[in-house]
């Protein structure tokens, strides 16, 4: 908290008080850095695990990181990458127990670490790009099986999959959030719903109104400026509180993950969290 307070004066940024239904975390990689250390010391409430990482760890090493994680002092309460990035769940190549063999496994880790969601998104896109000449709609079809599939295993283990729809130059399935709600309906179980990036949003042009439809389905935003896709700063430089209108609007109740690069951490992260705080409250 000093330390907090000292970097507060320093940089002339106030934080508010957190927002209840509204926390912001941090994206953050675990293994040679200490991005989850550092999250603490400028008021992110949470952090967002990158697992890729992780998958190979042996469990000693996987046991040191759990007492690691869990002794932050704030939730690690998602996670990405939690499937290798090679894992394919669309194509001719689908291998359905090797796939139920790691989903079993990376969320048994995952819920280890404290974790209540893992996010199948932006590192997994080659894993869902249907090959040229594939039918679309048998590649959906192993979306769906793979939702379902996904979801009936994060019942067992108290945990919840977030799909995340991507742009068209990183997979060629679920490009949108009206897609997605599509394929959580579809699969619908309790245990699966969305993750929805506002950059992706942004650059795709998609109509922010359909946030309010989705809301119910969405259980995490990621977040950062689409221009550049760097930590945010100021209010103007995007239409953050357009987006955070329509989601409320919505009845979207959850966090708000930062991502992407920041120039200067120790600068750029408490101005993030006060401007983000600052539009939430309105």
């Amino acid at each position: 908290m000093r330390f907090l307070c000292l970097l507060t004066l320093c940089i002339g940024v106030t934080l508010g008080a957190p927002i209840p239904g509204f926390p912001i975390g941090r994206c953050v990689k675990v293994l040679g850095v200490t991005a989850p250390e550092d999250a603490t010391k400028v008021g992110f409430e949470y952090v967002e695990l990158a697992l890729q990482d992780t998958l190979a760890l042996d469990e000693v090493e996987f046991a040191k990181l759990v007492a690691r994680i869990r002794g932050l002092g704030i939730p690690a309460l998602s996670g990405y990458g939690f499937l290798p990035a090679d894992m394919k769940i669309v194509g001719p190549d689908v291998n359905t127990a090797e796939l139920d063999r790691m989903l079993t496994h990376s969320m048994a880790r995952a819920v280890r670490l404290g974790l209540k969601m893992v996010v199948y998104g932006n590192l997994n896109g080659a894993a869902r790009h249907a090959p040229e000449g594939y039918a679309h709609d048998l590649a959906m079809k192993q979306v769906v099986d793979f939702g379902q599939r996904a979801a009936k295993e994060a019942g067992k283990q108290g945990i919840v999959i977030l799909f995340e729809p991507m742009p068209a130059r990183s997979t060629n399935t679920v490009n949108t959030v009206a897609e997605g709600i599509d394929l959580v309906r579809k699969v619908h179980h309790p245990n699966f719903g969305l993750l929805v990036d506002f950059s992706y949003m942004t650059q795709g042009k998609e109509d922010m109104a359909i946030l309010k439809t989705a809301a119910k389905y969405i259980r995490q935003v990621e977040i950062s400026n689409p221009n550049g896709r760097v930590y945010p700063k100021l209010a103007t430089e995007a239409d953050y509180a357009g987006f955070f209108r329509i989601l409320k609007q919505g009845g979207y109740k959850g966090g708000f993950s930062i991502h992407g690069a920041p120039t200067d951490f120790f600068v750029d992260a408490p101005r993030a969290i006060g401007m983000l705080q600052g539009l939430l409250r309105e």
